[in-house]
């Protein structure tokens, strides 16, 4: 297959890439102290920071059930990375949101995340990059993230 003729293999490109980097941030949160996250768990983060999000929000997010999404929750509010506390508009609902070790986790998975980008800039150069997210923008556009268990 010469560089000018579509690539059968894209899907497989994508996983690769998306595993690379899931496991090499994965690797700098286990480094900083968080030896039993999973990368799946960067998803829970990702959508409960900021102002917090329900069970039902987070399940949606993962496309997982509510039940396991709560599991889940249970998991890292044992482990002291989220708290549930009252929701402010739903009495039924309880909402989720990060501890200072949440944050500390976020801020450690986006830093790696940040050196990869940069060292791939550094390699690629800005041009590409820029090109590259475009066309993931494109491909994905439909997409949901999901977790890798």
């Amino acid at each position: 297959m010469s560089r000018d003729e579509p690539r059968a293999d894209l899907l497989m490109l994508l996983m690769r890439s998306a595993s690379a980097l899931a496991e090499q941030i994965n690797a700098a949160v286990v480094a900083k102290g968080h030896p039993t996250l999973r990368p799946a768990h960067g998803l829970v983060f990702q959508r409960v920071a900021g102002n917090g999000a329900t069970v039902s929000e987070i399940a949606a997010h993962l496309g997982i059930t509510k039940q396991s999404a709560a599991v889940i929750i249970e998991e890292l509010a044992a482990s002291g990375y989220v708290n549930k506390q009252p929701h402010p508009h739903d009495r039924r609902s309880q909402l989720v949101r990060l501890t200072a070790k949440g944050v500390d986790v976020t801020e450690a998975a986006t830093d790696s995340a940040l050196s990869r980008w940069n060292a791939a800039s550094m390699t690629l150069g800005a041009d590409t990059m820029a090109s590259l997210v475009r066309a993931l923008e494109e491909i994905g556009r439909d997409g949901t993230p999901r977790p890798v268990w």
